[in-house]
């Protein structure tokens, strides 16, 4: 085989496996490429391996080994069931510790991670690009053997004792205990002068998760998160980086300039909007609370602690009642035949209702890419609450996340067999757009046409401001606060300073009023900042990156948009080379452009807010 140049076109992933095998056999290669194919298919291929084992390790953590295992028994006993699950979370939590380690022991073992460094050194001798890519890939993995391996073991403990944590937690209100989505429904549900009290009570009650202890010992979650802040800088700094944001945003190949850039242009350019739709908020939470102007923009009043529900208020709209006692999973698998895909394997092995000890965040694990992907939901049994929230989120997952890694191409290298976080996220967050596409109404949820056209008119202005409210509670307010969080000294990282710096934030980009005498930790809501830390802003670039794929979508299907056999080919073609080429390339070659405002200025033109 003659190797190649370096590419300047996009190559699908058969001619990328192709090339593959044909340098197995090449007989010209130089003394990096062959150390770089030795290192990667026995080095490389191990780590992938054992970090598979881990991830099944960590589902069954969160998931307290499925329901057969932790769901109540009948005839049984509250005290037993707790007694049960309690020794279920240390045989898990146990488990994926375990399984950590021998992944770790693997990884930073400096007999086997040195050989990456004069490969990587001299990488610039590899021909082939996309052996030079694996190389490039693998770098950052074993290169962190020269770091600190036992904090790299901190770490990593303390972030599944947060996951047992979060797990654990269950908001307390009026004696008992609720549910993370038990005691939203109650928020949300709660109107009239007469509620306000019981509202406040309801969302400080969520807001305790920050104190709350592994079974009433030890740190509480916010103490735990603060320590980890502190380990995983300690780790970036050894790594050579000033603090773990930077660290991290050079690991997801993000240019941390930028980032900051584009937050900037799109803050600029939304935030008149913003403005404008945060009086018609508090205009609503007035009216619903009986409550006076000053109070309105109180945390309590609005509607919801993850997102504010009171937007469905002013936007005279709700998804929740359209789709309530539909069960989403028949859906999400006709959705993907209909585009020509295949959910319905992920859909199978998925473990999408609410039980007592398991974790109750939303999340997608592809545990085997690409065969073996799951969905972990927490989906109203009944089907009666929630249920718009329900299918925005499994279209998120289910058609998003898992479609997106059930397209690589299994032959790939195993290094490539992933999505960059950025890029799935893309995926995920375009496929919640199919709530509001006529021909998915119509022919997938079996809506009657009076049903369809008030979700293309009301339903589409209410997808518009849930956007925009998006960017800045989640998008911009979070990639903010925990980049300026990993910037504090440790002696900064205290309590007090983090409490005030959510405060600041939550008025600068929200213009919510956190009364000034709360010292609590209420931004622990967020599990990312414990388990998924710097994270965020993937989720700031993905919408920029889905508004540009969701156009061109929409110019090689015009008539049916996202709901159409061209989007399944689209995908398959550039979700076939999983992780092959960096995201940044990969949006030139999927739009012809590079990442930009454009298409999400473009989106919000549409919004109407008289």
């Amino acid at each position: 085989m003659k190797v190649s140049e370096a590419t300047s076109v996009f190559q699908k992933a058969t001619l990328i496996v192709g090339k593959k095998l044909a340098l197995a056999q090449d007989s010209t290669l130089n003394e990096t490429e062959r150390s770089a194919i030795s290192f990667i298919g026995n080095q490389v291929e191990k780590l992938q391996e054992l970090a598979e084992k881990t991830g099944y390790a960590a589902w069954d953590l969160y998931t307290l080994g499925g329901e057969e295992e932790s769901k109540r028994k009948d005839n049984e006993s509250d005290s037993s069931f707790k007694e049960r699950l309690s020794k279920l979370q240390d045989k898990y939590g146990d488990a994926e510790k375990a399984a950590q380690e021998t992944y770790q022991q693997f990884k930073f073992n400096p007999t086997i991670a040195n050989p990456i460094l004069p490969i990587y050194k001299n990488r610039n001798d590899i021909r082939e690009p996309f052996l030079k890519r694996q190389v490039e890939l693998a770098y950052p993995e074993f290169s962190e053997c020269l770091v600190d391996p036992a904090l790299y073991k901190k770490i990593s403990d303390i972030e599944t004792d947060l996951a047992m944590m979060y797990g654990d937690f269950k908001a307390l209100y009026q004696g008992k205990e609720f549910t993370d989505a038990e005691i939203e429904g109650k928020i949300k549900e709660t109107k009239g002068a007469s509620g306000a009290q019981e509202v406040i009570e309801l969302v400080q009650a969520k807001l305790e998760v920050g104190n709350h202890r592994l079974k009433g010992k030890g740190l509480t979650i916010a103490e735990t998160i603060l320590e980890a802040v502190k380990l995983r800088n300690e780790y970036a700094r050894k790594a050579g980086f000033p603090n773990y944001y930077s660290y991290k945003l050079h690991r997801q190949e993000i240019n941390e300039t930028d980032l900051v850039s584009l937050m900037s242009e799109v803050k600029i350019a939304l935030k008149p909007m913003y403005d404008n739709l945060r009086e018609k908020m508090d205009t609503a939470a007035i009216k619903r609370y009986g409550i006076s102007k000053e109070d309105a923009r109180l945390p309590w009043f609005q509607g919801g602690v993850g997102e504010p529900g009171i937007l469905e208020d002013v936007m005279s709209f709700s998804s929740d009642g359209y789709f309530k006692g539909i069960d989403p999973r028949p859906v999400l698998k006709e959705t993907a035949k209909s585009i020509g895909t295949d959910a319905d394997f992920i859909v199978d092995k998925s473990d999408l209702f609410p039980r007592p000890g398991k974790n109750p965040h939303w999340s997608l694990w592809p545990l085997k890419t690409p065969t073996d992907i799951r969905s972990l939901g927490n989906i109203d049994p009944t089907f009666q609450s929630r249920m718009g929230y329900a299918f925005s989120t499994e279209l998120h997952e289910v058609l998003g996340h898992g479609v997106g890694y059930s397209l690589i191409e299994p032959q790939l290298p195993s290094i490539f067999k992933n999505l960059h976080t950025i890029v799935t996220e893309s995926d995920a967050m375009m496929m919640e757009d199919l709530l509001y596409n006529e021909h998915w109404l119509r022919e997938a949820v079996k809506f009657d046409e009076n049903k369809i056209q008030e979700c293309l008119t009301l339903g589409n202005q209410y997808k518009l401001a849930d956007g925009l409210v998006k960017f800045f509670h989640n998008y911009l307010l979070i990639t903010d606060f925990e980049r300026e969080m990993y910037n504090l000294k440790d002696e900064e990282l205290t309590l007090n300073n983090v409490n005030k710096l959510w405060v600041r934030k939550s008025d600068e980009y929200l213009g919510i009023k956190i009364p000034n005498d709360r010292n609590k930790p209420d931004w622990t809501y967020k599990i990312h900042f414990a388990t998924a830390p710097v994270y965020y802003q993937c989720y700031f670039l993905g919408q920029l990156m889905r508004a540009q794929i969701h156009a061109k979508i929409d110019e090689l299907a015009p008539q049916r948009g996202l709901f159409s056999k061209e989007t399944g080919d689209y995908l398959k073609e550039y979700r076939g080379v999983g992780e092959s080429y960096p995201w940044n390339e990969l949006i030139k070659y999927m739009t012809g452009k590079p990442l930009g405002v454009d298409a999400l200025k473009s989106e919000f033109k549409a919004l109407k807010l008289v």
